[in-house]
């Protein structure tokens, strides 16, 4: 039978009106349109349409059927009271949902047209799925979706940048094996920030375990963000270690547990320090070899070049013996850009003609960083300023192959380390950053009180016997300290007054009648042999002690004989009764006695008759000195100085 048009419109008809009737029921907008974001969930709006349906039903029934028409109106009037307020309340919850829908779901759903452009605008708004906690974003792709070029990437910091979340790290989990095809995005919290401790015991359980369990050459030096204890070792290519800490950083407290942990080792420490604070807990601990006078640079530097002739000894028996293993010796250099301007000061003031422009300590400095480590000889240099110029200009900067900064600037970063980004310093006493090579360790260095590391030391020298065996020389001995020039009386030269006063003076810290001035000239006995005439009386002479100008200026200033080494040198030149010197060396080097008596008030009046005769002799002298400098009648250096000294004789 033939189909005709009206069989074609009732199918139509039925067709629609079997759509509608899904639609309603299902939830589905009626007009085919999709639904505005942010209304009723899809199974809310389904229920209530059947709702509605079975009410209209029920009301018909009981209408026409039934013609309880008051049953009707009562059931009708209690149902619309108690749906409206569920209305408005449903309302007002939803505005959340709506406001979350429109901030933020569908302008992400915009922004994925170009890595969706399968979809339209629709399709995407259904494949995007936040919940509005925001715990996660889950987004359908489509069937035939890839990745042509890096969409996965910018797909993820799309969704890290439209969440807002700056302190979250989004990741994607991707299923492109299983149908239906998604990825769905979680925020993964940072790891929590590990920072040291604020304050370490250096007496604690797990400090103390640390270093029992050190071997030679490991040190402790502090505890990590991880709470482990940050254990180094001086050998090697981090053999030499330098300090960039700036004041208040925890400097002496790291120098006095480095001391202790070196004194369990049966260590030999030299320490300089022209601060007098850092280290002067451990006068007097066996081993420990002080030399903290500001006023007594020589002494600094004779202890220098003493810890240099002995890394030359140890190479020398390391040649012959190989297998040799020495004690530790180990030179602290705090301070270090104090001591270099004080030292470069002292040398521009008792160099002599022919004596090199620039400090020479340095080279001794190089000479231990250089051969040191070979033989178990070690530094540790501490600066407020690592420059290149503070360690004398001659490349050992980047031979400390371990540095410890703390306290510290951006400048200063890129100055010592030279790497991006620069740290955040962190400003508290004891954190510091251990740089070696690429590894960077933030640690906070043990702290205990200054006599408690003394009390310790003291004790660990009894435990573990020391030994000077590996030590070819003495350290050279200190100067007695000598008052700073404010606290010292003003009073005339070389009157017996001054003597006096001079003996009431007290001499401060390390004098004694036993103190010993530094000589680093060692003077060799003669070894007479049997038949040369020598008489008993020469032989039984004792010898006598040489030493240059400036030593003699410094021993004849502990009698109260106020003398500059240039003065000295001056009158030298000039007076012929100037006392006879003794060429060792190379070096000219006198008698402190044959000086002393020269320069003895005592000797004013014996020298007074020479007065005139050596008056002419300057004058002679001075003209030839003239004539010598080309005429220019300028001064010498020190010609104030012995005018003022004649007019007192």
């Amino acid at each position: 039978m033939a189909r005709t048009e009206f069989d074609k419109q009732l199918e139509d008809g039925l067709e629609q009106g079997a759509i509608g009737f899904g639609r309603f029921v299902s939830g589905a907008p009626m007009d085919g349109e999709p639904r505005p974001p942010g209304g009723m969930p899809r199974w809310c709006i389904a229920l209530v349409r059947l709702l509605l349906l079975a009410w209209a039903g029920w009301a018909a029934w009981m209408w026409w059927w039934v013609e309880d028409h008051d049953r009707v109106i009562r059931v009708s009037i209690a149902v619309g009271a108690a749906a409206v307020p569920v209305a408005i309340i449903a309302a007002i919850r939803g505005r959340g949902r709506r406001n979350h829908m429109r901030s933020l779901v569908v302008p992400m759903s915009l922004a994925l047209k170009d890595l969706l452009s399968g979809w339209d605008d629709h399709q995407r708004l259904r494949a995007l799925n936040i919940p509005i906690d925001r715990s996660f974003v889950s987004i359908r792709l489509p069937d035939g979706w890839h990745d042509p070029s890096d969409f996965k990437e910018q797909m993820r910091k799309l969704i890290q940048e439209r969440m807002g979340t700056p302190d979250k790290v989004w990741s994607g989990e991707w299923n492109l094996k299983n149908h239906p095809f998604n990825v769905t995005f979680t925020p993964k919290k940072p790891k929590p920030k590990l920072e040291p401790p604020e304050r370490v015991d250096f007496f604690s359980d797990v400090v103390q375990k640390a270093i029992a369990a050190c071997k030679p050459g490991q040190l402790v030096l502090g505890i990590d963000e991880r709470q482990r204890p940050i254990i180094k070792e001086m050998t090697g290519e981090t053999a030499m270690w330098a300090l960039s800490v700036g004041s208040g950083g925890g400097k002496s407290s790291f120098l006095q547990m480095v001391i202790t942990q070196l004194v369990r080792q049966r260590a030999t420490v030299i320490g300089i320090d022209v601060k007098m604070a850092s280290i002067n807990c451990f006068e007097n601990v066996e081993g420990v070899h002080l030399f903290t006078d500001p006023g007594n640079i020589g002494d600094m530097r004779s202890a220098i070049s003493w810890a240099a002739r002995e890394v030359e000894a140890r190479n020398y028996v390391k040649k012959t013996d190989p297998r040799k293993d020495f004690d530790r010796l180990t030179l602290i250099l705090e301070e270090g850009n104090e001591f270099g301007d004080a030292s470069k000061e002292w040398w521009n003031e008792n160099k002599e003609k022919g004596d090199p422009a620039s400090d020479p300590i340095w080279g001794d400095i190089a000479t231990i960083m250089r051969m040191g480590r070979h033989v178990n000889v070690t530094i540790i240099g501490v600066f407020q300023d690592l420059r290149e110029a503070a360690v004398g200009s001659r490349g050992l900067r980047n031979m400390f192959r371990m540095i410890l900064m703390g306290n510290f600037n951006a400048n200063q970063w890129k100055m010592i380390v030279n790497t991006s980004p620069v740290p955040e310093s962190i400003d508290q006493a004891g954190r510091m950053l251990i740089v070696e090579g690429n590894r960077r360790v933030w640690i906070q260095v043990p702290y205990a009180d200054p006599d408690d590391f003394r009390a310790h030391a003291l004790e660990l020298r009894t435990k573990f016997a020391y030994s000077t065996r590996d030590l070819y020389g003495s350290p050279p001995a200190r100067s007695p300290q000598r008052l700073p020039s404010l606290l010292q009386e003003s009073r005339p030269l070389f009157t017996g007054d001054a003597m006096a006063k001079k003996e009431a003076i007290p001499a401060g810290q390390g004098s004694g009648d036993d103190a010993t001035a530094v000589n680093m000239v060692k003077d060799e006995a003669l070894e007479l042999e049997p038949g040369e005439g020598a008489s008993e009386a020469e032989e039984q002479e004792p010898e006598v002690e040489l030493l240059p100008l400036a030593e003699v200026s410094r021993r004849l200033a502990e009698e109260g004989i106020e003398v500059s080494a240039e003065l000295m040198r001056q009158h030298k030149r000039r007076r012929s009764n100037f006392p006879a010197g003794k060429v060792v060396d190379g070096k000219e080097l006198f008698a402190v006695e044959d000086l002393a008596d020269y320069y003895r008030p005592a000797a004013d009046a014996a020298q007074a008759q020479d007065v005139g005769e050596a008056d002419e002799v300057d004058d002679a002298d001075g003209a030839q000195d003239e004539g010598d400098d080309g005429g220019t009648g300028e001064e010498g250096p020190g010609d104030d100085g012995e005018e003022e000294e004649d007019s007192l004789s």
